[in-house]
């Protein structure tokens, strides 16, 4: 959900996007929530089978997206918080994953506009209220967060292929915690 202006959409909605939605997450925003809730990803990351791009956990073996968990009932979101019937609140709202905090925004054209068939519904929002900059801001931050996730499915699965080893997700959500650009080039000369 938005902040300041934005939040206007999210008002009367019972925290539908938390609810109905998968929230894909980059790594970026696994070391943020780990930080931020001094909790292990294997507490609120979730792997899914995918037939796009994604970790493998051996070599040749299928490829899998990070998600955040939902609740034991699958009534939304691991880390949705019902405050009163109907109400809910995002209960790591200060390190909430880059979707989150741009939701419904996307760019287009270097255009902040509202994404397309939200659950919310188009007039929910109000563009003229948003605090636009900050969505771009958000959004940039947000593509380049998927820029570097592309690049460490990269490096992860390189590493696997040449380990001919299977890893454990374990063994995935350490080496996210641990990835940096110069981990991953020192990986390489090893």
């Amino acid at each position: 959900m938005s902040s300041g202006p934005n939040v206007a959409g999210c008002a009367g909605c019972a925290a539908r996007c938390c609810r109905k939605y998968q929230v894909g997450i980059t790594p970026r925003d696994v070391r943020v929530l780990a930080e931020g809730t001094a909790m292990h990803p294997s507490d609120f990351v979730r792997l899914l089978d995918t037939d796009k791009e994604g970790f493998r956990l051996r070599p040749g073996g299928p490829a899998k997206k990070l998600y955040l968990q939902r609740s034991a009932d699958d009534s939304g979101c691991v880390f949705l918080m019902e405050i009163a019937s109907g109400e809910a609140r995002c209960g790591v709202y200060a390190h909430r994953p880059l979707v989150c905090s741009t939701f419904p925004m996307s760019l287009r054209g270097g255009v902040v506009t509202v994404r397309e068939n939200v659950v919310c519904g188009p007039d929910s929002w109000n563009l003229f209220a948003m605090d636009l900059p900050n969505s771009r801001r958000e959004l940039t931050l947000d593509n380049a967060a998927r820029a570097e996730h592309r690049e460490i499915i990269r490096v992860w699965n390189k590493r696997i292929d040449a380990s001919g080893r299977e890893a454990t997700p374990y063994d995935l959500y350490d080496f996210l915690l641990r990835y940096t650009p110069e981990t991953a080039a020192q990986a390489q000369e090893d």
